[in-house]
């Protein structure tokens, strides 16, 4: 794999676009964009055709676009609110008669507009194109790691400052600030604190219920560097948590275990899925598990490839960063989660989060 991202995604984007009979793409989703031209700005559409790429944005990222854009071959910047019917304009002029288009991304009303202006341009859905987003190159990689390196070095240190009467949106907080501190640019997404009953929310807000002795307290929380984010998941008990989430907490852990065992370049996601979910079925918590056991992680916090059992097709290619993240829930008791971002590489596999696995007693 080259060196350049931006180039290898538009040269493959190209090779798919011919593949599929279509005379250009349309792109519109903002993480697309963004692996393919760096830009980060929040309004932007790329129409990529034979020879050219045209970059559209409007006049609030005019300097913005000078600083960040790629370089990609016989690239044209259009400063402009007008977009559609300039995208339009420009497949006439190239003879575009069939033009592949984002169909989760675009919205309704858009795709009328468009069509009011490009008659005779027909929209077809863009060929699956995720492979060009899934694999990341050694400065992405790195990215993700820094932001790793940041979630994993602010969860040892709250755990020094978490004690009985405090809120579960006092400790996010003290995760959001001090993420910021270490050079995180933004929360990865809204933090998760849970702890007690409240645990078995498994994407619960934290909320001002006050931490207790006894407690299994449960954090979900990335950083973003970059652009890239970390996504990371730990399990803490205050003092000592109750005989069944100390087991509950060794079937995770091996359930974690077993994924990265079967987890390779190649391998089917849904296969590493089913490794850990055998654990956890077999040790009768198989209905307390309620979610994939992982995501692909990048631009997007989640991203293909799904580790899934909804995803049977899905191969987990060479150089992307999946999470693995098993999961107990007990309606009423208490919830566990343990994630780790991990890189796979051609012939090994790296955990990118590095903070402490075991359920730490405070």
């Amino acid at each position: 794999m080259q060196h350049d991202p931006q180039r290898w995604r538009l040269r493959q984007l190209r090779h798919a676009l011919h593949a599929a009979k279509l005379d250009a793409a349309l792109l519109v989703h903002l993480p697309s964009i963004r692996y393919l031209t760096r830009f980060s700005g929040s309004n932007a559409t790329v129409l990529v055709v034979e020879r050219s790429v045209h970059f559209f944005t409007d006049d609030r990222y005019a300097e913005q676009v000078k600083a960040e854009l790629a370089q990609l071959p016989n690239l044209a910047v259009h400063i402009t609110r007008e977009v559609l019917p300039e995208v339009a304009t420009i497949c006439r002029s190239r003879g575009v008669t069939r033009l592949g288009i984002e169909e989760r991304a675009m919205s309704v009303a858009n795709y009328r507009v468009f069509r009011k202006y490009a008659r005779g341009v027909a929209l077809r859905p863009l060929p699956p194109v995720e492979h060009l987003w899934m694999r990341k190159f050694p400065e992405e990689v790195e990215a993700i790691r820094a932001a790793a390196r940041i979630a994993s070095t602010v969860y040892e240190e709250v755990l020094a400052l978490v004690r009985p009467g405090m809120r579960e949106r006092d400790l996010a907080a003290e995760l959001s600030y001090r993420t910021r501190q270490k050079g995180s640019e933004a929360d990865a997404f809204e933090i998760i604190v849970v702890a007690g009953e409240h645990g078995a929310f498994v994407h619960g807000r934290a909320s001002d219920r006050k931490l207790r002795k006894g407690d299994v307290v449960t954090v979900d929380f990335g950083c973003r560097v970059a652009g890239f984010h970390s996504d990371m998941t730990r399990t803490f008990a205050i003092g000592k948590p109750p005989k069944e989430a100390l087991r509950a907490w060794e079937v995770v852990t091996s359930a974690h275990a077993a994924a990265l065992e079967h987890l390779r370049a190649g391998a089917r996601a849904a296969a590493v899925d089913r490794a850990a979910r055998q654990v956890i079925e077999r040790a009768g918590y198989g209905e307390y598990f309620r979610h994939s056991l992982g995501h692909g992680l990048g631009i997007e916090v989640h991203e293909s490839p799904a580790l899934s059992p909804r995803n049977p097709n899905g191969v987990i290619p060479a150089e992307c960063v999946v999470t693995i993240e098993p999961g107990i829930y007990l309606p009423g008791r208490f919830g566990m989660r343990l994630e780790d971002d991990v890189f796979v590489g051609r012939d090994r596999i790296e955990l990118l989060t590095t903070a402490p696995r075991q359920m730490i007693q405070l």
